[in-house]
């Protein structure tokens, strides 16, 4: 039900790998839980990896989890284990397909391909520099509610306000910017932002 979490570098560029519990229906609550985490981690992702058993035949399950994956950010899909006989080749009815990589995790034959795919994905020299594309509207809207806070507490500064005034407003950018990072900032990192004011109670 946990996730697993890895920094790697796919391709030249940096990833946070979160490793998910698979998706689908349950009756059991625990399996139930690590469905919910998974789907959590997927709307908050910049780039899904989606691993299909290709030794097994895809099911409609598989279809539909792939669509809600490119629905929500730039998608990869992953063959493992291509070191053993496959099955038919799915998803021949979805348009356009995303990107394809036939990976074995035994040989590592495909690791190659998958690095290509991740950097045409975010290639260099871009606008955006890597861990800036928004790529959907949570992350779109938690980026707009901490510049909406800052803007806030400048406002206040400039209006002579005291610092204890305005606290309420970066705390509440640091929020949202934890939502777009995936971590969150305690009370100590706000303490020390202000611990040269002398904040009246």
């Amino acid at each position: 039900r946990d996730t697993l979490e890895a920094e790697v570098e796919l391709g030249g560029v940096p990833l946070r790998l979160i490793d998910t519990a698979g998706l689908r229906d349950s009756s059991d609550p625990i399996e139930r839980l690590g469905v919910e985490r998974s789907r959590q981690a997927m709307e908050e992702a910049e780039l899904i990896l989606m691993l299909w058993d290709s030794s097994v035949p895809a099911t409609q399950e598989d279809q539909e989890l792939l669509e809600t994956a490119l629905s929500l950010a730039p998608t990869i899909l992953i063959h493992t284990k291509t070191d053993l006989p496959s099955a038919p080749v799915p998803f021949l009815n979805l348009s356009p397909l995303p990107p394809v990589v036939e990976l074995s995790t035994k040989t590592g034959e495909g690791l190659a391909d998958l690095e290509a795919a991740v950097a045409q994905l975010f290639p260099k020299g871009s606008d955006s520099a890597y861990g800036e594309l928004l790529s959907n509207a949570r992350q779109a809207q938690a980026a707009q509610r901490a510049l909406e806070g800052v803007e806030r507490a400048r406002q206040a500064l400039e209006a002579g306000m005291t610092p204890d005034a305005l606290l309420t407003d970066v705390e509440e950018a640091l929020q949202a910017l934890g939502e777009l990072t995936g971590q969150s900032v305690g009370e100590d990192v706000t303490a020390r932002i202000f611990q040269r004011f002398c904040v009246g109670k």
